[in-house]
């Protein structure tokens, strides 16, 4: 049942129906109305060459236009039908009005400290623009004076979790892709909030409708409102009717009293602490913010509680509740969110960033590779400069199609040098990039189109902090434990998987 309603409330269905049209539409042109078949192509043919001409004129990444232009060309009733299913965007535009007026609101709270942006200017030059660009688009300042605690598994950072949760005195703010109710990790997470919650604390929680559809009741904020909890659902789902369900609240963000933060690619359910098996081993990270960068994550979570809010929250009792709990620690934190409202894509920005600059190494770990041509390029010229380019994936997939799409980036890739290891004990769902000893980025931004584009994402930018020591020997320990992909290797996949895989890549960006 489970199954079905995740499928009832996903893109799949929609596209599943317009198929259903066009092949209705092929079966009445040759039996039905063969005399009408003319008119039926004519017509066909000239939408598609608006809509082929509309979509060449968008200002957007060149790979989805390849995409819509080739399945509007191949089969125009369905690409036109699904084309204007998800490019009306209505809902999604009165969704970036709220956050934008949000974020009007508390950007007073996020000055740019002028002292530590000198401070960057003196240490790593090239660094400065780079960090005024995430933060007048990313929604936070450069921090300093911040601890990052890095956590290797997701079982170490639920321990960390609860930890917090019941230090909390003031508020604690939980956003999350996927929660799932029957799990222990959510059993044990509410069980603490219904204590806060009833000791006066304020608790409120945002969910993703499309990330819960199988693993929460529906209706679930009721039951949350009843232990005191106040909760927002993201982009409550219609079946047949959402379009804003292609563009997803994929974050995961965790704040307790202003005084820490939590972010990473763990989701509240079991899989993610090895609790339950579903595809081998599950390797997951994260972090754990204290000091001055925690406001940049209070300030995220607020943006996104004021779209469902009738009035827009001016959010400084928590953003500056950071201000106190300052630490002394080196380098630099830009927390970020990214959101598909404009045409600003912060994550994959970051990553470029880090594959341009890089004179050593650069590290990667992600669950999903669909690429474009620019980050191709971007780490196929790292790689011939010279610069040690890694990246490790899941060698047990959660998603077939979207592993055997991936797998079919492996051949140029590494004909370029770039090296490719897959986690055989199981499926890595950890988002990270580290280079050159110097500069990390961790958070729920995965190498592909939804998390690059589609997606509201966020993550922390570090530079020179010294937790990136443990993201690096992470890297390395999750290394002895993958096996490297040789170009013999591709030649002994599956010969349908790989077909599948390039079948894929004709909707990779929709995927």
């Amino acid at each position: 049942m489970k199954r079905l309603n995740k499928l009832l409330y996903s893109n799949k269905f929609f596209a599943l129906i317009m198929l259903l049209i066009q092949i209705a539409v092929f079966i009445a042109m040759f039996i039905w109305i063969s005399d009408y078949s003319k008119v039926i192509i004519g017509f066909t043919t000239l939408l598609s060459a608006v809509m082929i001409i509309f979509e060449v004129n968008r200002t957007e990444e060149s790979t989805f236009k390849m995409t819509w232009i080739t399945l509007i060309a191949i089969i125009p009733v369905f690409g036109v039908l699904f084309y204007l299913f998800t490019r009306t965007k209505m809902i999604s535009r009165n969704i970036s009005d709220d956050y934008n007026s949000a974020r009007d609101i508390n950007k007073k709270y996020m000055i740019e400290n002028e002292e530590v942006m000198k401070s960057i200017t003196l240490e790593k030059r090239y660094e400065n623009a780079f960090a005024r660009y995430l933060s007048r688009y990313g929604g936070a300042p450069v921090y300093s004076n911040t601890s990052v605690q890095y956590f290797a598994i997701g079982e170490r950072m639920f321990e960390d979790i609860k930890k917090e949760l019941l230090k909390a005195e003031k508020f604690i703010f939980m956003e999350f892709f996927i929660i799932n109710y029957t799990s222990r990790m959510w059993s044990e997470i509410l069980e603490i909030l219904r204590q806060k919650a009833r000791q006066g604390i304020e608790v409120r929680i945002i969910y993703d409708a499309m990330g819960c559809a199988g693993t929460l009741p529906r209706h679930y904020n009721e039951v949350l409102a009843r232990y005191g909890i106040k909760c927002h659902v993201f982009s409550p789902i219609v079946p047949l009717m959402s379009t804003h369900q292609n563009n997803r609240d994929h974050r995961k963000i965790i704040v307790v009293d202003g005084t820490a933060a939590f972010c990473g690619g763990i989701n509240i359910a079991d899989e993610y602490i090895n609790e339950k098996i579903r595809f081998g081993h599950w390797k997951d990270t994260g972090f754990m913010l204290r000091g001055a960068a925690v406001a940049g994550f209070t300030a995220m979570f607020l943006n996104m509680w004021n779209i469902y809010d009738t009035d827009i929250e001016d959010g400084g009792k928590y953003i500056t509740a950071s201000e106190p709990n300052c630490v002394s620690e080196d380098g630099f934190v830009i927390p970020f969110g990214d959101t598909p409202l404009d045409n600003i894509y912060l994550g994959k920005r970051a990553y470029l960033h880090n594959l341009d600059n890089a004179s050593d190494y650069v590290y990667i770990m992600t669950p999903y590779l669909v690429i474009d041509d620019e980050m191709y390029e971007s780490m196929k010229y790292a790689a011939q400069r010279g610069v040690d380019v890694k990246l490790i994936l899941p060698h047990i997939p959660d998603k077939p199609f979207a592993f055997y799409l991936a797998r079919t980036y492996y051949k140029p890739l590494i004909k370029e040098g770039i090296e490719i290891y897959e986690y055989t004990p199981g499926f890595v769902h950890a988002k990270m990039s580290v280079s050159d000893g110097s500069r990390a980025i961790v958070g729920t931004i995965n190498h592909d189109y939804r998390s690059l584009y589609l997606h509201y994402e966020c993550a922390a930018y570090m530079m020179d902090v010294p937790a990136i020591i443990d993201i690096e020997r992470d890297f390395k320990d999750t290394l002895l434990k993958c096996k490297k992909i040789t170009l013999k290797d591709i030649k002994r996949f599956n010969i349908f998987t790989r077909l599948a895989g390039y079948i894929m890549r004709l909707v990779a960006p929709l995927m």
